[in-house]
């Protein structure tokens, strides 16, 4: 043909088709095969019937990708320093030395296993609390599913997923996320209980509150606040109180058993502490801080989550039955430890402290979801889970920017480089505290320079250096009229070499003054 190649007679290179190698008939351009369409719908078949599994892997990569990130690049401070060194020794004295604190020591157990496996880095040490937050996510959404349905689990999965409060503490080498994650066993398996009356669920009540008895002091909470539930959920099933009351103390009183072998060293650590505890008495804006922190720590961040939390609380009370149930058992659940902790901290002594109360901001998520479900349009569910999802943006970047409490990994390594052979350290500890030395064990200076811990100017008295340098290290917990008589003490003989400012520490090096010098 004029202009134009030698055409194939079978007609294979007109336009919309597409020669296939070996010279064979092409199919037509932008058509695809039938397996290809089959597979296409065999794959969306298969998402639309597992899409709920599929939303909850994506809601835990999630929650697992915030508590991994930047695990390891802070310092450990003292409480972090204080259980790693503990897990480290062997079991006989991590027991003897657990004994006498406030702490039970089923996270130090747990602690002592896990860095025997996976090594005593910082990022290992805390990766064992990141497990423990990603399963309360999944711990949170099968109680949501159990409680209400699968929207408000999946909501309360996502909410608990991004919460700073959560991520910070997913990330520290203690037992918060590990009381998460039994406060929700121990509520969610009552709340089966109660519905199936089955002795699985009762052992498993049983078991996750005596485990959480074994976490942390504020556990024992757990059975005040879930006796209105009882109470609640007697009103609502009108079954007879006489054989639920019954229930009721067998499924309190076989928790304290459980965890009566350690009870009189635990009551005889409180009554010592008690006499000198460092907490300071609340005030009514540290209930307000409480709420904020929980809500996630910003401003927007509370305002969004409690409006939604709002709206989920009255949707539940206008209506009847499981509803309203839901309503009361979430208010309990909130504001039971919250108050209890702050009228003993009034009227006793002061224990009151937000990220002790962790477990008790588990309803918020909750009633939050609650309200996210019940907004009426799907483009307001969509806005109010983008509203609060933005607004936790800022705190979490914050919180992965900023230094833990105390630096001691930077202050160790200075030492390592400046502190000289026969050098001494001073660390100043108040009397509660009797070892700070343990961040330095744990950063190699606990070995390399003598250190000894003073609360008092008496102390300083005996401290002699043998090198050239003394050490002054002094933390935030140091009570400023003490450490400004210790510091004049240590002038008397010593002059100020350096000082230096870590995040939480004061680090001042000393040297001694020249007596006897002639003019």
């Amino acid at each position: 043909m004029p202009g134009g190649g030698h055409r194939d007679p079978g007609g294979t290179d007109r336009p919309g088709f597409n020669r296939q190698p070996g010279g064979g008939r092409g199919l037509p351009a932008g058509r695809p095969s039938r397996r290809i369409r089959r597979g296409k719908a065999e794959v969306r078949g298969w998402l639309v019937r597992h899409r709920d599994g599929v939303l909850l892997a994506a809601v835990l990569s999630l929650a697992a990708g915030l508590r991994l990130h930047r695990i390891g690049f802070k310092s450990l401070w003292y409480d972090e320093a204080w259980s790693v060194t503990l897990a480290l020794k062997d079991f006989g004295t991590a027991w003897r030395e657990v004994g006498g604190q406030i702490y039970p020591p089923l996270y130090q157990f747990l602690l002592h296993f896990w860095l025997g496996i996976f090594g005593p880095s910082e990022a290992s040490a805390r990766s064992l609390s990141a497990l423990f937050g990603v399963l309360a996510v999944a711990a949170i959404y099968w109680l949501g599913r159990r409680m209400a349905d699968r929207r408000v689990a999946l909501a309360a999965a996502l909410l608990l997923a991004v919460s700073p409060f959560h991520v910070e503490y997913s990330q520290e080498a203690r037992g918060y996320s590990l009381l998460v994650l039994l406060s929700l066993l121990s509520f969610g398996s009552l709340l089966r209980w109660f519905e199936t009356r089955h002795w699985r669920h009762a052992a498993v009540h049983v078991a996750s509150t005596a485990l959480a008895f074994y976490t942390h002091p504020y556990a024992l909470l757990f059975p005040l606040v879930q006796a209105p539930i009882w109470l609640f959920h007697i009103l609502e099933r009108k079954r007879p109180a006489g054989s639920e009351v019954g229930w009721w103390e067998l499924l309190v009183l076989l928790p304290l058993i459980l965890f009566a072998p350690i009870l009189p060293v635990f009551l005889e650590a409180i009554s010592s502490v008690s006499r000198d505890f460092w907490i300071p008495r609340p005030g009514w804006g540290d209930l307000w801080q409480t709420l904020r922190t929980f809500a996630g720590q910003g401003r927007w961040a509370a305002a969004s989550l409690g409006l939604t939390a709002l709206v989920g609380v009255a949707a539940m009370l206008a209506y009847e039955g499981a509803h309203r149930f839901r309503a009361k058992l979430y208010l309990a659940w909130w504001w039971l430890p919250i108050l209890a902790a702050f009228a003993f901290s009034c009227l006793a002594f002061s224990v009151f402290q937000t990220k002790y109360l962790i477990f008790a901001s588990i309803p918020l998520y909750l009633m939050a979801a609650e309200g996210i479900v019940k907004l009426e349009l799907r483009a307001l569910k969509f806005a109010a889970i983008a509203l609060i999802l933005a607004s936790h943006v800022q705190p979490l970047l914050a919180y992965y920017r900023s230094p833990k409490i105390e630096e001691w990994r930077g202050l160790a390594e200075h030492l390592k480089r400046k502190c000289g052979k026969g050098d001494l350290i001073l660390v100043y500890e108040e009397n509660q505290y009797d070892d700070l030395w343990r961040p330095l064990s744990y950063y190699g200076q606990g070995d390399t320079a003598r250190v000894r811990t003073i609360d008092c100017v008496s102390d300083v008295r005996s401290a002699r250096a043998g090198g050239r340098n003394l050490w002054l290290i002094v933390t935030h917990v140091g009570e400023p009229d003490s450490v400004a008589s210790i510091r004049k003490r240590l002038e008397l003989r010593h002059r100020i070499v350096d000082s230096r400012e870590f995040p939480g520490i004061t680090l001042v090096r000393y040297a001694a003054k020249k007596t006897g010098h002639k003019r």
